[in-house]
């Protein structure tokens, strides 16, 4: 008698595994944080050097940017001006350990670096290899030697630190505590020590906070940092109100109390720009680079118009004055901006070299005209774009364009798969954007926080993009 054969129970040995099915559970998982692929093969999470990193813009902060001698509560004297340019043997020991230290980093990681350099924007790559060539047109080559060499610690710093430990939030992780704790910081000594800390001069400099950093200037551009940080983190990153509103609170009473008008409003454009787009409902996105283009066409339009590039402008930086309470010559920068106009046609193609001019109050400076003409030493052009075109010449100021136009170019590609990331970096760059008007931040090692949030951020959007790139290419 035939017996007919029974099917498969739930208590019967399953069938075999197809051959494409048992390849493809050979596949490396899918991770939130592209791992670093060891040599023998397969995929592992690369935790190492991950705390000295993060500990180095933390140094490099402290080295560069904290300025210690107002424990003596002195006001800065020209004499103090001069020997700010000097070489301090501290410092120098400092900035090259931490070169040495990030580049050790960088080779030993020497296989993702290459990788992260092909999805780096590549006007910044220019950049960085314009600076040092500047020195053999410079007007002083040991200085354009020096400044690069601040330059480059800022860029492998920034490098190294997307090379470990590596996610997408990395760059607020690191940046996020880092400007909390200074403007937490300033705050405390200034209620308890207001004489360390508060300027004693006239007109906009009377009774404003430069906090523990040089100016009352770059202490508002570290409290706008704060303020976009934190209002990211609250709109985007959904933190609870508890966490997000203490610390935005008081990056935006550090923000009032530095009396900086223009991060004032560089800081509401760029929180302008973060809730139009939390607010943009899903049908919209479509529209999204319309709106980046206008934003960014608006801040074209306040640089032609402090600038007086073309006439008729002023119309539209009328009420943008009157609401910062400046005038329209941004408290005389236009007298600054004309003398280094003056400058700048000796040599408009290439500069006159990299950080060459501003070289601190010495009578073998050019810069020291500023002293019989406007009787004070303004350590800058108070225009970064100006700044540019001064040291790198006009070449340099088309490697400025096309390194803006990139980096926008890859966060709106960013923001396609990761909306809070390219937000953030979009923020980053308007609030620079529109900093760089009146002060000089591009490029700029005198003032190494602002120098050193961009090139991270330019950074972190190469290390992203590469990971997405890896995610598809290894779970396509």
């Amino acid at each position: 008698m035939m017996r007919t054969p029974r099917r498969n129970s739930p208590a019967s040995p399953p069938r075999r595994t197809p051959i494409r099915a048992r390849a493809s559970a050979l596949e490396p998982p899918r991770v939130t944080a592209t791992p670093t692929p060891p040599a023998g093969g397969g995929w592992m999470q690369d935790n190492a050097y991950g705390l000295l990193l993060a500990g180095l813009p933390w140094v490099l902060i402290a080295t560069l940017v904290v300025r210690w001698d107002w424990l003596s509560a002195g006001q800065q004297t020209l004499q103090q001006v001069g020997q700010a340019y000097g070489q301090d043997p501290f410092s120098r020991i400092i900035k090259l350990s931490m070169l040495g230290l990030s580049t050790f980093v960088v080779l030993r990681r020497l296989t993702l670096a290459r990788a992260v350099l092909r999805e780096l924007n590549l006007m910044f790559i220019v950049f960085v290899v314009l600076v040092p060539v500047s020195a053999l047109w410079s007007i002083s080559p040991g200085d354009t030697l020096a400044r690069f060499i601040s330059m480059i610690t800022v860029v492998q710093i920034c490098f190294a630190l997307t090379l470990a430990k590596w996610h997408t939030q990395r760059f607020q992780q690191v940046m996020r505590p880092l400007v909390t704790t200074i403007l937490v910081a300033s705050f405390l000594v200034g209620i308890l020590m207001p004489d360390w800390i508060i300027e004693k001069g006239e007109g906009t400099l009377k009774d404003a906070w430069h906090g523990l950093v040089y100016s009352k200037n770059g202490f508002g551009q570290l409290a706008g940092f704060g303020v976009l940080l934190w209002a990211h983190a609250w709109l985007y990153e959904r933190k609870r109100w508890w966490r997000a509103a203490p610390p935005l609170a008081l990056a935006v009473a550090c923000l009032f109390l530095s009396r900086s008008s223009t991060s004032l409003l560089a800081t509401m454009f760029s929180i302008a720009f973060l809730l139009l787009l939390y607010g943009l409902p899903d049908n919209m996105r479509r529209y999204l680079p319309f709106f980046v283009a206008l934003f960014a066409g608006i801040v074209l339009i306040y640089a032609l118009a402090i600038l007086k590039l073309i006439p008729g402008l002023d119309f539209f930086f009328s009420p943008i004055a009157a609401l910062t309470g400046k005038d329209e010559t941004f408290t005389a920068r236009s007298q600054i901006w004309q003398i280094i106009e003056q400058h700048i046609s000796l040599a408009p193609l290439l500069g006159s070299g990299y950080g060459a001019y501003w070289v601190g109050p010495v009578p073998t400076s050019p810069s020291f005209v500023f002293l019989s003409r406007m009787y004070f030493y303004p350590t800058e052009s108070h225009n970064g774009y100006l700044e540019i075109v001064n040291d790198l010449g006009y070449v340099g100021l088309m490697c400025l364009v096309g390194y803006i136009f990139l980096y926008v170019k890859q966060s709106l590609q960013l923001m396609k798969i990761d909306r809070s990331q390219g937000v953030l970096y979009l923020g980053l760059f308007f609030q620079t954007a529109l900093i760089n008007l009146s002060e000089s931040t591009w490029l700029n090692v005198n003032t190494p926080y602002q120098f050193l949030v961009m090139t991270f951020a330019t950074f972190a959007i190469a290390r992203t993009l590469l990971q997405i790139s890896l995610q598809r290419h290894f779970h396509a």
